[in-house]
């Protein structure tokens, strides 16, 4: 499996403590622009029709992972706040490895990549804001049980051939990511 490939999937087995420190962030006394970033990410996650489609094989998570990884990156720009040690680490964890997606995809691509991940800062979701998820208590419950919902149907990243994922992979966020 191709060193990238295999890292990405590795990610997909995190996405429980990944997205118990977003959680934490949003609910930190962060930067609101840190704290906007988890819920941009979070919300990234229910979207149906995201960079890579769900049910495309063995590749439909990946971008999720990523996308997750490039928004802590984003975060920690702006500052982490006060959140728990152990979500601390992980988020820190997270933006070290969004170091390995700029190394994949390559340094243009990548910028548009984070271009794209710093906007979900400002994107809603099912007409939910992230600036809605910060003010509104039940904005947020409601946008955490749906992340709940997914991360439950989350299945094993299975890929059969790195080599070909690796080309499907970024061949839809070249396409996607202009």
């Amino acid at each position: 499996m191709t060193k990238h490939i295999e890292t990405f999937k590795s990610w997909s087995e995190s996405i429980v403590s990944d997205v118990a420190a977003l959680k934490a962030l949003i609910e930190s006394t962060a930067e609101p622009e840190a704290r906007r970033l988890a819920a941009g990410a979070l919300g990234y996650l229910v979207t149906r029709m995201d960079l890579v489609p769900d049910w495309e094989g063995g590749i439909g998570a990946l971008d999720d992972v990523m996308v997750l990884r490039v928004c802590a990156q984003l975060a920690a720009g702006h500052g982490l706040g006060a959140v728990a040690e152990s979500h601390e680490i992980n988020l820190s964890r997270m933006a070290n490895e969004a170091e390995r997606i700029g190394e994949f995809l390559g340094g243009a691509a990548y910028d548009k990549l984070r271009t794209y991940c710093a906007k979900l800062s400002e994107t809603a979701v099912r007409g939910r804001t992230p600036a809605n998820v910060l003010a509104d208590a039940a904005a947020r419950k409601a946008l955490f049980a749906e992340v709940d919902d997914e991360v439950k149907k989350t299945v094993p990243v299975v890929i059969t051939d790195a080599a070909d994922a690796e080309v499907r992979l970024k061949a839809y966020l070249s396409h996607k990511l202009k």
